[in-house]
């Protein structure tokens, strides 16, 4: 988050941009999202646990409290440039469309991922500030927001000088009454933005959901109004990263918004599935979805009754001590009320908190090594001519593999590889030519390091291989002649791969060990081949 020179206009600004985006949609008012999460950033950045998790969690929020219609949702999730400036295209589109039936248009832009002080991260692609903004003014929407929960993300409204805000509200039931861009940042030009895996996800996410949900309902009327939500908002992203090694997290913003009147930022009154902490229970309280595997809200409670506005499904609602967890399952059905009480809670050890297990999975599995299987086709032969003439002509190889990849870049794989082909063998002594058929079989393990994981990656190693090569001579009573030994080689790949599917260009050069009239001798060949993989 940027540095707060006035926090509570920040944060009125924040928050009176929210009350646009989650307010209950009239029939006058048509909202539109564009919703990005990428782990992965530029080459040589850690890749993120949570990113694309927080971009699930607005789109949640958004199609259940926000008056967002789910066809008017464009979630990405692990995208790039080009993907981003298509849907950016299409939305302005559907806008022009609903302004032409007479609606007022609402357009939301969200992005948690990595960035620097110029341009968001896009795996291998990035997309400049600057095109954003222009992105996002085009898309010809009345009022237009953007939430960008990156490291150094501050720097887009430093660039236009992030001006401070009059006090103002906006009455977003009837009509929309504004008109104008806000950029809101979770971190300054010079702040990294943290995600934390104790909640499953980014800080300012997290409680900006949280709020949204219904947890900054404060006095506990069924509305979070716009002083509730500065107070959950900026209070509790502050103070979570305050002790953090990281630091501190400050909010920046950029306002262009014109507009007035009273700010209901959810009505919870209308929720239609509601958790209910009734008054008289203290603590605070975590809740996470079961089904999704995800922290969803947090509330404080301070005696006065709270509601969460939640999707139906399975939650577990956690109360924390210094010694254990107190837990409680809950079942929401559409429609109704759940009223938590403390009866209702069992006391569990931190060793078996599910939610905790969920998330520590979600971890470990992003750190295993993602699997593709492969076939692979191309020519063997020899790297001197003369071999190629005597030994080894140039033969068509075919086999199948496995490798695994690591998110760090390292890499292994091992495979089965086999040709067959044929020749003329030219005596020159006897100025004699006979046919000549050479089959071979390599089982090799292969080891590396590759560019991170993007949809273009590029590696290098070493590795083993058992080699057996058959010469025989059809037209002739020479007898075949048979080698086996074990060849140390080098490899080199550079690869696209789309989703789940990977394509390379991959060349391997050998080095087998034989004997020749006791004599020891080597016998160097290449392999070049493409691979077709899935990866798992």
């Amino acid at each position: 988050m940027g540095r707060a020179r006035t926090s509570s206009l920040i944060l009125v600004v924040l928050l009176a941009l929210v009350a646009l985006s989650a307010a209950p949609a009239s029939g006058a008012v048509r909202r539109f999202a564009v919703l990005v999460g990428n782990n992965e950033g530029s080459p040589g950045m850690h890749s993120l646990y949570f990113a694309e998790d927080d971009a699930l969690k607005m789109q949640q929020v958004l199609t259940h409290s926000g008056g967002y219609r789910a066809e008017d949702i464009t979630l990405l999730l692990n995208q790039r440039r080009n993907d981003l400036t298509a849907a950016m295209v299409a939305v302005r589109d559907d806008i022009a469309v609903a302004e032409a039936n007479g609606d007022e248009t609402l357009f939301l832009f969200y992005y948690s991922g990595h960035a620097d002080d110029t341009r968001l991260q896009l795996g291998s692609t990035y997309l400049l500030y600057e095109l954003l903004d222009g992105l996002i003014e085009r898309s010809g929407a009345d009022v237009r927001l953007a939430f960008l929960d990156a490291c150094q993300s501050g720097a887009m409204t430093g660039t236009k000088g992030g001006t401070r805000a009059p006090s103002f509200v906006f009455d977003v039931t009837e009509r929309l009454g504004a008109s104008g861009q806000v950029v809101i940042t979770s971190s300054s030009s010079d702040e990294a933005s943290q995600e934390s895996d104790e909640i499953g996800g980014s800080y300012f996410t997290h409680f900006l959901t949280s709020g949204l949900l219904g947890a900054a309902d404060d006095n506990a009327d069924q509305r979070v109004t716009l002083e509730e939500a500065y107070q959950y908002v900026y209070h509790e992203t502050v103070y979570r990263t305050a002790g953090s090694r990281t630091g501190t997290q400050h909010p920046t913003y950029e306002w262009d918004l014109a507009g007035k009147g009273d700010v209901v930022l959810t009505d919870l009154s209308a929720a239609r599935t509601t958790l209910i902490f009734p008054a008289g229970m203290h603590g605070s309280y975590a809740i996470f979805d079961r089904g999704q595997r995800m922290f969803v809200a947090e509330v404080d409670m301070t005696g006065d009754e709270q509601k969460l506005s939640l999707h139906p499904g399975t939650f577990l609602v956690q109360r924390r001590y210094p010694t254990h967890l107190e837990v409680a399952q809950v079942r929401l059905d559409e429609g109704h009320e759940f009223r938590m009480s403390d009866a209702g809670f069992e006391a569990v050890e931190y060793e078996e908190d599910v939610a905790r297990g969920a998330i520590d999975k979600k971890i470990r599995q992003a750190n295993l090594p993602r699997l593709a299987m492969r076939l692979n086709a191309g020519v063997l032969r020899a790297a001197d001519i003369a071999v190629e003439q005597a030994y080894l002509p140039i033969l068509p190889v075919a086999g199948a593999g496995a490798r695994f990849g690591w998110r760090s870049g390292s890499w292994v794989a091992a495979d089965f590889t086999t040709g067959t082909g044929s020749s003329l063998l030219t005596i020159p002594e006897l100025q004699y030519e006979m046919p000549m058929a050479v089959t071979t079989v390599l089982v090799g393990g292969w080891g590396g390091w590759a560019t991170r994981p993007r949809r273009f990656q590029a590696g290098f190693g070493g590795g083993v291989s058992a080699v057996y090569m058959r010469r025989s001579f059809p037209e002739t009573t020479l007898q075949a002649q048979q080698l086996w030994s074990v060849a140390p080689g080098a490899t080199a790949w550079v690869g696209w791969h789309p989703g789940r599917f990977e394509l390379d260009l991959e060349l391997r050069s050998y080095l087998v060990p034989y004997q020749l009239d006791d004599v020891d001798q080597w016998l160097r060949f290449n392999d070049l081949h493409f691979s077709f993989g899935y990866r798992f």
